[in-house]
């Protein structure tokens, strides 16, 4: 199936060469939409997983009657797919829980440290792989690291959903 977008967006991708410090090349995909505003829940096909070094930037904003929104870095397209990561700021409840989904069944949740969003307030959120886990970054401040329980290769879908305004979803 593929990813799914509304019909007044389209999808942007390109291929990308970056050359490091030491002269090695990494090969990187940009993904994401510069239309104002993109439908949730919102899906974008990951065909070659995520590796260290793969950046997520979310930009959106948190609607002033938001309870909950997520951020799934999901294995398939297919219902109730493994998560590497479920990122889950939960106004409601005034918590952001991380966890990951492995044969149908949640891991041990863990809590980030107080709330960095804000309803009514526009947001930024940086999603870094890195060799040990993601490393997660809200505005300027690095917010929470949540080590892999799946590899990250395995990722195929990255999926947002619930009371939030989407502006953009960029993979670097």
């Amino acid at each position: 199936m593929p990813a799914r977008q509304s019909p007044s967006h389209q999808l942007n991708a390109k291929r990308l060469t970056f050359r490091g410090a030491a002269s090695t090349e990494t090969s990187c995909q940009s993904v994401g939409t510069d239309e104002p505003e993109t439908s949730v829940p919102h899906k974008t096909s990951l065909p070659e997983g995520i590796r260290p070094g793969t950046v997520l930037k979310i930009r959106g904003v948190v609607p002033e009657k938001a309870s909950r929104f997520h951020v799934n870095l999901l294995c398939s397209e297919e219902e109730g797919a493994d998560a590497a990561l479920h990122f889950n700021p939960r106004l409601d409840t005034a918590e952001v829980v991380f966890n990951s989904k492995q044969r149908g069944s949640w891991g041990t949740e863990e809590r980030g440290s107080g709330v960095p969003f804000q309803r009514g307030v526009p947001f930024e959120v940086l999603l870094i792989a890195t060799d040990e886990g993601f490393k997660t970054v809200v505005g300027d401040s690095q917010y929470h690291h949540f080590r892999h329980r799946i590899p990250t290769e395995l990722v195929r879908l990255v999926e947002v959903g619930g009371d939030v305004q989407l502006e953009s979803v960029k993979i670097f």
